[in-house]
């Protein structure tokens, strides 16, 4: 695998644990923390260079499973970045002690994009 790909597809990964230690986390609490925040804010980061990174290689965006979940889970998990950060800053409880009922539903989204791409991944190989 050249560094080209290896980068992304590390950042990816990356996004992979970052989003999950938060989903599932912020499950068993069942209330959003700053820690749990942070960890989703830095798997957006990494998801969205990933993102952007790996949409470089390609000339034309061929709509598949793969890429409609990947842009779908992005944006979603982007939101749900910003309604919790807004959260937490406003103090609403609400939000925050139902938070797992909106990202949990989000991450497996995300997960079906992750797999699949690692699918499409192996099929090149």
């Amino acid at each position: 695998m050249s560094s080209v790909v290896g980068i992304p597809v590390v950042l990816i990964t990356l996004a992979l644990v970052l989003y999950s230690i938060a989903a599932w986390r912020n499950w068993r609490l069942k209330v959003l923390t700053i820690a749990q925040l942070m960890l989703l804010w830095l798997a957006v980061v990494a998801d969205a260079l990933a993102t952007r990174m790996m949409g470089s290689f390609t000339e034309e965006t061929d709509w598949s499973l793969h890429v409609i979940a990947g842009y779908t889970a992005l944006a979603l998990m982007a939101v749900l970045a910003v309604l919790g950060t807004w959260s937490i800053r406003a103090r609403r409880a609400a939000v925050l002690d139902n938070f797992h009922r909106y990202l949990l539903p989000v991450w497996v989204i995300w997960i079906v994009s992750y797999v699949a791409g690692v699918w499409i991944g192996i099929q090149r190989v």
